[in-house]
């Protein structure tokens, strides 16, 4: 069972929304995030960066900037940059370009679908991280980014998708990248009631981005619980997400370069694959390998691992890549700290991977197929986890769209002033 509530978002006015929605401020080189500050006063990266240009800024990680984003989210209601809807709401967001098209439901997702499996994850998580992550959102008490969320196809909820995007959507832009949002303000009480039925019908529901950000909101959940010290539901019991169906998640590979292999020869590493996979010399290289295949980009020669009789449900390529080659021939055995691997998404294209091998910046690279929707379901549902960088997924969402904001649990206004 899948739990979902509409709440009363922060939104942007519509004619400030193509100026304030931004991407995730990590996704900005340093140039970039200095001239989107410089020059547009409304995006949202300035609540990010509340500070940028003071003489003495706070340091990020710390409880001064934490508390300086909260009061430049207040500014921005104050200044009417933001306002907040009347009643609460779901909203049907759509995210289409000239290669995918996608769309789901905004919400508020129960905390304890988490805690109870009923969202299920594939990916470890750092308690450090969510430890801090944990702290800004207690300082600040809003949600400005939501977690992606997929769940298997329900015909009858795509139907009712397709009937709302008949209408008028409330935002509808395009930003400089060239990708649409579209954005539908769903205040029906029947229409909402409608669609929670159907997601109560769900068993699962599984992360496809932000499990660090997911993990921290539930850790949030238990500390201001404990503080709060009753039983009458609080906002941050709730985070929110935007809920989409597997048919329109779009998940690319991620593909491995090392830069050294190990002190072998390009032959006796070939050698050394031949005793674990079938190694085949490609003449002509026209398209991804497919499931149990890795396509090897080494000395300008392309070659094929075939690995399919080794390979099922429960172990995907980038594993098998890590307990077969990594490890055992390259001895890289801590793929998220040791500088010797280097991961790119599908998106950075054949040509630029392969320029960097040619130019000795790696020596070898190695190109994944995108791990199947029913596999990532298998390995959630199994308990088990991806190794690091195993997915890139579309799409990737952007910040102040639609704010889920949470200060209004009474006793913890009192302890965090807000």
């Amino acid at each position: 069972m899948a739990r979902i509530r509409p709440f009363k978002a922060f939104r942007p006015t519509e004619d400030k929304v193509h100026l304030v929605a931004s991407r995730s401020y990590v996704t900005y080189a340093e140039r970039e995030l200095r001239e989107k500050l410089e020059n547009n006063p409304f995006s949202f990266i300035h609540i990010i960066h509340p500070d940028y240009n003071a003489e003495r800024p706070s340091e990020p990680g710390t409880d001064e900037r934490f508390m300086k984003v909260r009061l430049r989210f207040d500014d921005f209601v104050n200044e009417g940059i933001l306002e907040q809807e009347q009643q609460p709401s779901l909203y049907l967001y759509r995210q289409f370009n000239a290669s995918f098209d996608s769309v789901g439901i905004i919400s508020a997702v129960d905390a304890n679908d988490y805690r109870i499996g009923s969202i299920r994850v594939h990916e470890q998580t750092l308690a450090q991280r969510e430890a801090l992550f944990a702290e800004y959102l207690d300082a600040t008490s809003f949600n400005a980014e939501p977690i992606l969320l997929c769940h298997e196809d329900h015909p009858e909820l795509n139907a009712l998708y397709d009937g709302i995007m008949q209408r008028r959507p409330t935002y509808n832009f395009t930003t400089t990248d060239r990708y649409q949002h579209q954005l539908w303000q769903i205040d029906s009480g029947n229409e909402i009631a409608h669609i929670q039925r159907f997601f109560a019908e769900m068993k699962s529901l599984y992360i496809a981005d932000g499990h660090h950000r997911s993990a921290s909101s539930v850790l949030l959940a238990d500390r201001r619980r404990l503080r709060c010290g009753h039983q009458e539901p609080l906002a941050s019991d709730f985070f929110m997400a935007l809920t989409i169906p597997a048919s329109r998640l779009v998940i690319h590979g991620y593909h491995r370069l090392v830069r050294d292999l190990g002190g072998l020869s390009s032959e006796a590493f070939l050698m050394a694959l031949k005793k674990r996979a079938k190694v085949v010399a490609l003449s002509n290289r026209e398209k991804l390998p497919a499931v149990g295949t890795i396509d090897l980009y080494l000395d300008k020669r392309w070659f094929r691992l075939d690995f399919q009789e080794q390979i099922h449900l429960e172990l995907p390529d980038a594993e098998w890549l890590t307990r077969e080659v990594l490890d055992p021939i390259l001895k890289i055995r801590d793929l998220r700290n040791d500088p010797r691997v280097a991961f790119e998404p599908e998106t950075t294209g054949v040509a630029e991977m392969t320029s960097m091998v040619d130019d000795g910046r790696f020596a070898a690279a190695f190109l994944l197929h995108p791990v199947p929707f029913d596999q990532l379901q298998k390995i959630s549902d199994l308990g088990l986890t991806m190794p690091p960088k195993s997915t890139w997924i579309e799409p990737k969402l952007r910040s102040g769209l639609t704010i889920y904001e949470f200060s209004d649990d009474e006793n913890v206004k009192h302890d965090k002033g807000l």
